[in-house]
């Protein structure tokens, strides 16, 4: 079976309030008719708790994750979804993780790796900068993982795609200012990449951002399947057939054509460039 249901839940995150999140997670899951449902990044806590951080991060293995664990494996569904994750071989570092909990009772994790501390960004200050990409076994898709700022990097998602991503998922905490560039840059991953793109933002107002909602899915040819309202909750549903990446990367085959040279250059240059910058 090639067509598999996407939900964007699109929800409001109290601050601070994990058992309420939880709760708004489980009412979600079990109202919607879609396989794969995708929260907003940090949807457990709120985006971002800031000094609290130490009080509400749980392990990988703690009770929160247990909860949507056998909720995803009752309900069959695969469940992505955000929160503060304490790592058990690096003790103090917290890491803003997207989680996946499948539907067959497995657990992946992929730490976000682009941290941004500009504007009213502070995520440095709070987080360690993730590892290397993930992209999760699920039981309806193989979903490579992104939250948030990660989504303008495309070397990342190229690097996902490769890693076999049928879905591209990317969980955010967009404020009303950073909207229209993500409009630009989701079409664009789903079209160099040939696979489905799906957005799920944050909505709501924690502290002095004001979340816009407005989550999105893309198809391979970059055409748009679902959109959420604007500043307001919403969950929609869109359908993917996954037959569809086959037949647009055998008319845009990217993969064929990629120039592992240019990518070797460009690691050179950024080496110089640290170099220079460590003088």
């Amino acid at each position: 079976m090639t067509k598999v249901g996407v939900v964007l839940a699109q929800v409001n995150c109290p601050l601070h309030d994990k058992g309420a999140n939880l709760r708004r997670m489980t009412q979600v899951v079990k109202r919607a008719k879609g396989d794969i449902v995708i929260f907003p990044e940090l949807n457990v806590t709120g985006y971002m708790p800031r000094d609290d951080l130490f009080k509400v991060a749980e392990p990988a293995d703690g009770p929160t994750v247990k909860t949507v664990m056998k909720l995803a494996k009752d309900s069959q569904k695969d469940i992505i979804f955000g929160m503060p994750i304490q790592d058990e071989r690096d003790h103090g570092h917290l890491f803003n993780s997207a989680l996946v909990a499948t539907g067959h009772g497995r657990l992946f994790r992929y730490d976000k790796m682009y941290l941004p501390n500009f504007g009213p960004f502070e995520e440095r200050m709070f987080f360690t900068g993730g590892r290397g990409a993930v992209v999760a076994e699920g039981m309806h898709a193989r979903i490579g993982l992104t939250v948030c700022y990660d989504i303008f990097f495309p070397e990342l998602v190229k690097l996902e795609s490769l890693m076999g991503a049928q879905l591209l998922v990317n969980l955010s905490a967009s404020p009303t200012t950073s909207r229209p560039s993500f409009e630009k840059v989701l079409p664009a991953r789903a079209v160099e990449n040939g696979l489905f793109v799906a957005f799920t933002n944050m909505v709501g107002v924690h502290g002095s951002l004001v979340f816009s909602g407005g989550s999105l899915m893309y198809d391979p040819r970059g055409e748009l399947l679902a959109k959420a309202a604007d500043l307001k909750e919403d969950v929609v549903e869109a359908e993917m057939d996954l037959h569809e990446i086959a037949l647009t990367r055998r008319f845009r085959p990217l993969a064929r054509d990629l120039r592992p040279e240019v990518l070797d250059e460009i690691r050179s240059l950024l080496r110089v460039r640290s170099g220079a910058d460590a003088l």
